[in-house]
């Protein structure tokens, strides 16, 4: 199921970048920022073997990407968006053992890198007739990503020891990512402001042993600064 949608997103892209150019209003732009992202988890623990707590923490992280534009009419267009994308998230546990006598409390921070292909419809409110390209904008559309890369930090201590570990955790994290994007903009003499939620649909858990009873899904709210070329 994953690679049919996998090869409908990519198809779609394709189209468009292909069709869309050869009439209309169409313009390029990049953008750059940073986003506050976090990890979205459920655990099925149906035994209750552990007297165990959960919190997240926002990660901030750097974005870098550039986007195509193809306006259809004053008021909607299309834009295809690509970009290197850093997510994942902070997650803190607490776990009592030994009858609640011992506390071992640790930091799981991820680092999720992706390689990101958006397609987002966009409705347009332009500031003035005269100058269409000076405009307000909301988009709401989907994602699709490729993992680059998977990391993860682990934070161990007890009221005796501090315990600090990296590792790749690539293996255990799904090559793929997919999800929706909602978002707002303002476009103002070429320069964009722009600021979108990213809700991941997708468990992004891989390994075997964990992904039946662990889910993690991606979120993150994104802050971006561009040039559009005066689109």
């Amino acid at each position: 199921m994953k690679k049919i949608f996998i090869l409908q997103f990519l198809l779609v892209l394709l189209y468009a970048s292909v069709v869309l150019p050869q009439s209309g209003k169409t313009g390029i732009g990049i953008f750059s920022g940073v986003s506050l992202n976090t990890n979205s988890f459920s655990i099925e623990d149906d035994n209750n073997l552990l007297d165990t707590s959960y919190s997240n923490d926002n990660k901030a992280a750097f974005n870098l990407g550039l986007f195509f534009t193809y306006d259809f009419t004053e008021n909607f267009s299309m834009k295809i968006q690509g970009q290197y994308a850093n997510k994942g998230g902070i997650t803190n546990v607490s776990t009592f053992y030994a009858n609640e006598t011992t506390l071992i409390e640790r930091t799981y921070t991820n680092s999720l890198s992706y390689l990101q292909f958006s397609l987002l419809p966009q409705f347009n409110l332009p500031f003035s007739k005269k100058s269409p390209g000076d405009r307000a904008y909301l988009n709401a559309g989907g994602y699709l990503s490729f993992k680059l890369s998977a990391s993860e930090s682990i934070e161990s201590q007890t009221l005796l020891q501090y315990q600090n570990t990296d590792k790749d955790i690539s293996k255990d994290i799904s090559g793929t990512d997919a999800g929706l994007i909602f978002s707002a903009g303002i476009v103002y003499k070429g320069f964009l402001l722009d600021v979108n939620y990213e809700l991941g649909l997708s468990n992004i858990v891989e390994d075997p042993d964990l992904k039946d009873a662990l889910s993690i899904k991606n979120r993150s709210i994104n802050f971006s600064i561009g040039w559009t070329g005066g689109l």
